[in-house]
């Protein structure tokens, strides 16, 4: 809690209404307060269109509380008006590797990351609108890999999302008050919400447990808040209110609006009201007149009023509070408890009396006192934003904050993308290999730095006014990429004797149906195809041959699906039937049965127990075909008599 005096100012579109209040043991006192008039109509709808004017208003209430109080007032506590805030949801997701643990800071950045989607949304197409001030944002849901989750620190995944409600303050709003408190001699020590302002005296926390609305009836537009299970839920905005009525006398009596306004003040305090119209014709007239011919206005301002409030709150709350000056207009709560069909006993008008704790400044009275009060007492419990000014990236960056600010809201003032902090990972690949997908991933991204006055820092850093913060961006990772031999076997060449002849087979390897070879580099969702070359079948479908018939594997009979090696001897269709010979061998019938087409001398080799090399004692090789001398490749014929023997 601060524990000097605060000045708080309640700029309206009337009027300006300033207030200094301390602090004391029996609560707070109200050291002084003044309101001014603005001259001319130097705001429409709570938004200051004339600065000059309104800074001509700020000067003379501080001025007058200066000569008042002996004081010299530097800053001033501010609110600004609840319509102006914009609410807008946002999805942000980011990829990430699956190797990679998420941690705090990386939420951090995907949060800022969805805030700041928000804010584009606000922006739409046009790059004439305002920027905003990020007041505050709450995380609906969080996502991983598609799939809802409470806490994504410690997880692992690939697609990481959130999805946050922000809350935004158009930045034209805060610059047009720190505008005009400048001119007048004044710096903004914080900045506050009207609703909140008034909710915080007019609805104090232990009402807050109930569904009550309160309604803050001003000049040009009607601010509501919905309480309910200990909290504020939300707010919106009419854009009618005090003006409205003030037109509508002025309509009903010939009156500009300067005097409509000066009879519509009397209502309250005049059995009789007298008044010039525009043609110069004084007239009087009875009150209840005048308060009858105003039922139509009224009855539309709270027409408006419940439809938002059913609007924003479902249903019609337990009970309205009504504050600011247009509260006080005559038959209000009454057409507002009928068009929200509740008691009249449950709307009321909320003014200073029913405050406790709060002494000082008599004139500082009725319903219009609450929101000024609130500012102040806002400020002083250190519950308002401030507006902070640091340097990033060498820019000068002011930002609204509370008292506790981090690197994150200096980021999101500043434009700077929070994914520039984390370095992508490259984009991935998806192939597909024999019909089954297959993926090459990206490199991983590598992360940016944050740095507060030259030293290391991270996303929740706390930063102080006039920090320097620099923020280098993170890298993307390299796409990915690839060559066939990273996705592809090693398929050696291999050489048979396929029917009697030497042959070598190559793999085939193809990509969207052209031959590659494992150099070739990997196309994105490529369709690639090799044949492994490790079956009987493979190597005669690479080779054309037919599959179809008996099939020999080094004289013995297999199936297409048996395994076949380097150096193999092959056999397929009528030749694997093989030829029979019986011939006498040594003396003795034998009959052979091979697979080539001729039966040659060397066949005998494989039907008998012969030495390869000669016994001790002996070294001529005898080959002999009916008595003749035979070479290894000599026919044999049907009863041909052979002879083989090693002699001395």
């Amino acid at each position: 809690m601060v524990s000097g005096p605060v000045f708080a100012l309640d700029v309206g579109t009337r009027k300006v209404a300033g207030l200094v209040l301390s602090s004391s043991p029996r609560g707070y006192h109200i050291q002084a307060a003044v309101i001014r008039e603005h001259q001319q109509r130097a705001m429409l709808d709570g938004q200051i269109h004339d600065i000059p004017q309104v800074a001509l208003a700020i000067e003379a209430v501080k001025e007058r509380l200066e000569k008042k109080l002996h004081i010299k007032l530097k800053e001033a506590a501010v609110a600004a008006a609840g319509r102006a805030l914009k609410t807008q949801r946002a999805v942000a997701e980011q990829e990430i590797l699956p190797a990679q643990e998420i941690n705090g800071q990386a939420v951090l950045a995907l949060e800022a990351a969805a805030v700041q989607e928000a804010e584009k949304l606000l922006l739409g197409n046009s790059e004439r609108q305002p920027a905003y001030h990020c007041v505050g944002y709450s995380v609906i849901n969080y996502s991983l890999d598609g799939h809802p989750i409470g806490n994504l620190v410690g997880q692992r995944g690939q697609r990481i999302a959130a999805e946050v409600i922000a809350t935004f303050l158009p930045r034209v709003v805060v610059d047009s008050l720190v505008a005009s408190l400048q001119r007048a001699g004044l710096t903004m020590a914080s900045l506050t919400l009207e609703p909140i302002a008034a909710s915080a005296v007019a609805v104090p926390a232990a009402m807050r447990g109930l569904n009550l609305a309160l309604v803050d009836v001003g000049a040009g537009t009607s601010d509501i808040a919905i309480t309910g299970q200990g909290t504020i839920s939300g707010y919106a905005m009419v854009p009618a209110a005090g003006d409205e009525i003030t037109e509508a006398l002025a309509a009903a009596l010939l009156l500009d609006f300067n005097n409509a306004e000066k009879v519509k003040r009397q209502l309250l305090t005049s059995d009789l009201i007298t008044f010039t119209d525009i043609v110069g014709q004084k007239r009087t007239l009875p009150v209840g007149e005048v308060i009858e011919a105003l039922k139509p206005a009224v009855t539309e301002l709270a027409r408006q009023i419940a439809t938002q409030i059913i609007l924003l709150n479902g249903r019609a709350p337990q009970a309205v509070l009504l504050v600011g000056g247009g509260s006080l207009t005559p038959g209000l709560t009454g057409a507002l408890a009928g068009q929200l069909e509740i008691s009249p006993e449950r709307v009321a008008v909320r003014g200073r009396e029913v405050l406790s704790g709060i002494n000082g400044a008599k004139n500082l009275q009725g319903p219009q006192a609450i929101t000024p009060i609130g500012i102040a007492i806002t400020a002083m419990q250190q519950e308002g934003l401030g507006l902070a000014r640091v340097i990033v990236n060498g820019r000068p960056v002011h930002f609204l904050a509370g008292h506790q600010m981090t690197v994150t809201q200096a980021l999101l003032a500043a434009g700077i993308p929070a994914r520039l902090l984390y370095g992508r990972p490259g984009k991935g690949m998806g192939v597909e290999i024999n019909g089954r997908l297959t993926f090459l991933r990206g490199q991983p991204g590598q992360p940016g730095t944050i740095l507060v006055n030259n030293s290391p820092a991270a996303m929740d850093t706390a930063v102080q006014p006039g920090d320097d913060i620099k923020v280098i961006p993170g890298r993307d990772g390299a796409d990915a990429r690839g060559t066939i031999k990273d996705l592809v076997p090693e398929l050696a060449p291999k050489t048979i004797t396929l029917n009697g002849r030497q042959v070598s087979v190559e793999p085939l390897i193809t990509m969207n149906d052209n031959q590659v070879n494992y150099d070739t580099t990997v196309e994105d969702q490529a369709r690639i195809t090799y044949e492994p070359l490790e079956t009987v079948g493979q190597i005669l479908a690479r080779l054309g041959e037919s599959q179809e018939g008996p099939l020999l594997l080094n004289g013995q009979p297999v199936r297409p699906e048996a395994p076949i090696k380097d150096g193999d001897n092959l056999v397929t269709g009528s030749r694997a039937t093989g030829q029979v010979r019986t011939i006498i061998l040594n003396g003795r019938p034998a009959t052979l049965r091979v697979t080539a087409a001729d039966v040659l001398f060397t066949d005998v080799f494989n039907y008998l127990d012969f030495p390869a090399t000669p016994p001790s004692g002996r070294k001529k090789l005898v080959m002999e075909v009916n008595g003749q001398p035979a070479e290894f490749t000599t026919p044999l014929a049907e009863g041909d008599r052979v002879t083989l023997r090693w002699d001395p």
